[in-house]
């Protein structure tokens, strides 16, 4: 990515404005992404509009490309942002980067609920525990990026506990209840605070995170460092370009200019993503850092007893529809990556 003053990424928006009166919002509407302010100001008024601090990225984060096609706009944190498609690497993401005060703020606050960990997220942390043990090597060391209050890590250790955990997060509260209730070892911060690890994990996963990484290109370079020669990397992630894009053409064709210039979401992307990773991306973008791939269908969260046996249901149905088609249908919401570090081989060896 470049760097330059004369060629940056980012575009700094205006300093917050106050709001007071009304009318007031006006400044704070245009200067947040809004064009033709005037025309959102009763939805600014209706949705409570703050002034927020946030860069604007004139070229895509991961590669640096300045070319690209808009696949829809949506707002958050008062914020009109759009979702971009980079013609040069495949990826998509947001053209927008709160303030990393209003970030850690927010993840301050959120998914720090013991039921989502304990109840809802039951499944998706056995299916990624047994494989874990299964890739781990006696007495190895395992890595949990965007570990938040570390129950997946509490559980592998229960399941193995010759395994030395290590939990990364954003959020100073969670490392703190990591440290304290699990007795792990916790890092607090981003892609950049794991450049100063210097041994390499067994097991590093990345479950439900990485498109909240603002610096992910950064988490690239980093992974062949971090896992060692023959170990591996586990990924789960949205499973929904497609559905993105698809829903996007249809309501682009069949809406009006007017309408679709006032949309204030987009279907089945949650906006606090930074990016949406497609599989094809994801793979290739591994295979490039020295990695084998393997895709699985990603258990789904628990969810109420109404829904509950259903979800179970559906994930066996998504396993035999991937199974017969030889990996090209995977219906689940979710992928799970499989990534096993090339082993070196070295010279004279056989």
């Amino acid at each position: 990515m470049l760097h330059t003053k004369a060629d940056a990424l980012r575009q700094k928006t205006h300093p917050p404005v106050t709001m007071g009166a009304p009318d007031g919002l006006l400044p704070t509407v245009t200067t947040q992404g809004f064009p033709d302010a005037h025309t959102w100001l009763d939805y600014a008024r209706r949705h409570g509009f703050r002034a927020t601090q946030s860069e604007r990225l004139t070229r895509c984060p991961e590669c640096g490309g300045a070319s690209y096609s808009e696949i829809g706009q949506y707002v958050h944190y008062s914020t009109l942002s759009k979702l971009r498609l980079c013609k040069s690497c495949g990826v998509a993401y947001s053209d927008t980067r709160l303030n990393p005060d209003v970030t850690r703020a927010h993840f301050e606050r959120a998914y720090k609920d013991e039921r989502y960990f304990v109840e809802q997220r039951r499944r998706v942390f056995e299916q990624l525990v047994l494989l874990t043990d299964q890739c781990a090597r006696r007495g190895g060391r395992v890595l949990d990026f965007g570990g938040a209050k570390g129950h997946f890590l509490a559980a592998v250790q229960r399941r193995r506990p010759d395994l030395k955990g290590t939990l990364v997060d954003i959020s100073d509260s969670a490392c703190r209840w990591a440290r304290k209730t699990y007795g792990l070892e916790a890092i607090c911060g981003s892609a950049r605070a794991l450049e100063s690890v210097l041994a390499p994990f067994d097991v590093v996963v990345m479950s439900d995170v990485i498109y909240y990484e603002p610096e992910a290109a950064t988490l690239w370079k980093l992974l062949p460092r971090l896992v060692a020669d023959g170990g591996a990397l586990l990924i789960r992630a949205p499973n929904v370009w497609r559905l993105i894009r698809t829903c996007q053409s249809v309501l682009r064709a069949v809406g009006t200019r007017r309408a679709w210039a006032r949309r204030d979401r987009i279907a089945f992307f949650n906006p606090e993503h930074l990016f949406v990773f497609s599989r094809r991306f994801l793979t290739r973008r591994l295979e490039a850092a020295g990695f084998e791939v393997v895709a699985r269908p990603a258990e789904l969260r628990v969810g109420n007893s109404a829904t509950r046996f259903a979800r179970a249901r559906y994930v066996q149905f998504a396993r035999l529809v991937y199974a017969l088609s030889s990996g090209r249908w995977l219906l689940t919401p979710s992928v799970l990556l499989i990534a096993r570090k090339r082993r070196l081989v070295a010279f004279g060896q056989q």
